[in-house]
């Protein structure tokens, strides 16, 4: 049965867009807060995190990736790349960087990624970069400089990469290589794809988190965590973008993960009792400028291209 609020809503890439950074900007919280402060290592954070989302879109996904077992197994090998990358590799490492780097460096290394998903779309498919895309990215990264160094962008060098930050930029690069390479994915259901790629990537994590002492969740503090992580930063959030890309395309719809550093500073302000100031509102504009420039870009190309 077809519901058109439910169709709207799954057309509406902005929309759908906001909502995966949003859930990403607390991935970096809940990381922060656990893989880097707390109990849980880097590793037994990831593993719990993808073990739990695997099991959600197995109960909403299991039987149509049943029925679509043929299809997974011809395409393994493609799909096993694609959970190494964004599973497996992307988040452990952020979580083991923001052990020794502060969230405020990861979120300004993660602001990269709209840039490294321009280059790759370039190197792997040769891809034009115009200059209204561009302009976009640079406008949108401006305003994700002035919020991540609170109005004083001369502090920016201050910022060290450090061992910490390298983990970060390792694990940002190796997910910017998984959306700009989505575009080849397998014909498959969506839901499907999270299956076999969340189903995937748990299991090559798991020696890892064997390895690292086979930790759990203790307390409702973690248990409530790890839900979150694996509801919203893991299966919506990934839902979310996956059909974001596919409404946009990689290029224009990786500018908006610099709403990321937006939704993390608000989120600072709601849990750390931060103030709102005058830089904030200064970035914020900026950011959505960019991310608007952009989206109207990828509209123009469109209804030129039709």
């Amino acid at each position: 049965m077809r519901i058109p609020l439910v169709e709207r809503f799954w057309s509406a890439a902005p929309l759908l867009l906001s909502l995966a950074s949003l859930f990403w900007a607390g991935n970096f919280v809940v990381g922060r807060a656990f893989g880097g402060e707390g109990t849980l290592s880097p590793v037994a954070l990831a593993f719990w995190r993808w073990a739990a989302a695997f099991v959600l879109v197995l109960l909403l996904g299991g039987a149509r990736a049943w029925r679509e077992r043929a299809a997974i197994a011809r395409s393994l090998p493609l799909l096993t790349a694609y959970a190494l990358l964004s599973v497996t590799l992307y988040n452990t490492l952020v979580y083991a960087g923001l052990k020794s780097t502060t969230t405020i460096n990861a979120l300004l290394l993660q602001s990269t990624m709209p840039v490294m998903i321009l280059v790759c779309g370039a190197a792997i498919y040769r891809d034009r970069i115009d200059l209204s895309r561009a302009g976009g990215v640079v406008l949108s990264l401006a305003g994700v400089l002035l919020i991540l160094s609170e109005g004083d962008t001369a502090g920016l060098g201050a910022l060290e990469l450090g061992r910490g930050g390298g983990l970060v930029l390792a694990g940002v690069a190796a997910n910017a290589i998984y959306f700009s390479t989505l575009r080849s994915r397998p014909d498959l259901h969506p839901m499907t794809f999270l299956v076999a790629i969340f189903g995937l990537g748990t299991f090559l994590l798991l020696p890892f988190w064997i390895q690292s002492g086979a930790a759990v969740p203790q307390g409702a503090v973690q248990l409530a965590g790890i839900g979150y992580l694996a509801l919203c930063a893991s299966l919506l959030a990934l839902l979310f973008f996956n059909r974001g890309i596919a409404l946009i395309g990689a290029g224009r719809a990786g500018v908006f993960l610099h709403l990321m550093p937006v939704f993390g500073s608000l989120l600072s302000m709601l849990f750390l009792d931060e103030q709102l100031r005058l830089f904030h509102a200064f970035g914020f504009a900026l950011v959505l400028s960019g991310v608007l420039l952009a989206t109207r870009s990828a509209k123009k190309s469109s209804s030129t291209a039709t």
